[in-house]
């Protein structure tokens, strides 16, 4: 295997514990356990919340990749009994709970999606149903003894709603014992996960060192911050970049987010090597290259990622001669208008908006151009003009 200095400099690159004690003990457990010279066996689960992944959700899947690239054994769990709690480390409310039927519906593109990062051929694909579904009441009971009420209400979101006078559900307790059931079930060396997780993670070495199994090592990273530099990526607040997004809307996206997050999506958001994203910031930061061109080039290594150097060639003209130079694509689609129409039927049924709602945003921000005028929701759709939507989406009406 590669020599443990090479791997640990590639490994551990982004990740954060919120704590430099833990990390150098997270560090020096890794040291260790790549010293064995032998494949690890790592973990990264994922809950089918939604039908389609996000670049955020690719940040540990980017993790996992890495340690499967040095030969690592690696696992992708979908989580579809996790699921049917949500899991509520990152939120300050209660999650809706799905439905067995909506979690398999979700799913069914899960791994599809994943393996555009992951090498399909050396993953293991398991489902956390395999155990959590064979779990009897008792054992459930004995699992939740590990664990007082004092530890749970010490997380951050639990012990807000708690003061708050805000509902915190027992069911939501369970979250954290059944991802570290996973952890046991696996038999795990590393678990990948994000930062908001880590209490689930060390639940998880808690449950193992239990069982008389070696506790495994956490690798957790940063949430990816989505378009607006700010607030989580998120498909919920429509600020993400959808891993099947078509390449010219991948670019677009990417290039419309803040300056002062290239280094973050650089780094938790695209495979360069560490040393090369701290040469391509450092040139950012002399003077040598522009932000617009370093997003450029961080667009275009996204999108490359996905979709190949062509398509983000592709995309990168396609971006140049729509916004900044404010040409119509010659491939716009075109739109027969029906008598009396208006632009908010236009949007919805061209498909540039996913719901009314949406779309009643864009118009309320002003993002929909009817021939380059700010047009209303109620502006009367009209043949051979082009309706603008966004930066990135134009329809011709005919």
């Amino acid at each position: 295997m590669a020599p443990v200095d090479e791997q640990m400099t590639v490994l551990m690159s982004g990740v954060d514990y919120g704590d430099a004690l833990l990390k150098q003990q997270m560090e020096r457990e890794l040291r260790e356990r790549l010293e064995e010279d032998r494949p690890l066996r790592v973990y990264l689960g994922i809950d089918p919340t939604a039908s389609s992944l996000t670049l955020g959700h690719c940040v540990p899947l980017r993790k996992l990749r890495q340690f499967q690239q040095f030969g690592h054994h690696c696992i992708f769990l979908i989580g579809d009994y996790t699921a049917l709690i949500g899991d509520p480390s990152d939120k300050n409310k209660l999650r809706p709970m799905l439905t067995p039927e909506e979690i398999k519906r979700n799913e069914a593109t899960y791994f599809e999606q994943a393996a555009r990062i992951l090498d399909p051929a050396k993953t293991e694909v398991r489902h956390n149903s395999e155990w959590l579904g064979k779990l009897s009441f008792p054992d459930i009971i004995r699992l939740m003894s590990k664990f007082t009420v004092a530890e749970m209400l010490r997380r951050e979101n639990f012990r807000l709603r708690w003061e708050a006078g805000d509902a915190v559900y027992l069911h939501e307790f369970l979250y954290a014992l059944m991802q570290g059931y996973d952890a046991y079930a696996l038999e795990c060396d590393v678990q990948v996960g994000g930062t908001e997780q880590l209490f689930n993670l060390m639940a998880g070495r808690k449950i193992q060192e239990d069982a008389g199994q070696r506790p495994h090592v956490p690798v957790t990273l940063p949430i990816l911050v989505g378009l607006d530099g700010k607030e989580r990526m998120s498909k919920s607040k429509g600020n993400h970049i959808g891993v099947d997004d078509p390449p010219e809307v991948q670019f677009g996206k990417v290039m419309s987010i803040p300056d002062d997050v290239i280094g973050q999506y650089f780094t938790l958001g695209t495979n360069l090597h560490p040393g090369e994203v701290a040469t391509i910031m450092r040139a950012m930061r002399d003077g040598e290259r522009s932000p617009m061109e370093t997003k450029k080039l961080l667009a275009r290594t996204i999108v490359a990622e996905f979709w190949g150097e062509e398509a983000a060639l592709r995309a990168q003209e396609h971006f140049e001669r729509t916004v900044q130079r404010k040409e119509v694509p010659e491939d716009a689609p075109e739109y027969r208008v029906s008598d009396g129409e208006l632009l908010m039927d236009v949007v919805l049924a061209a498909g540039a908006a996913p719901s009314k709602r949406e779309a009643r945003r864009l118009f309320d921000q002003g993002a929909v151009t009817l021939d380059g005028v700010v047009a209303a929701a109620t502006t009367p759709a009209r043949r051979g003009a082009v309706v603008q939507v966004g930066k990135r989406r134009w329809i011709r009406l005919v």
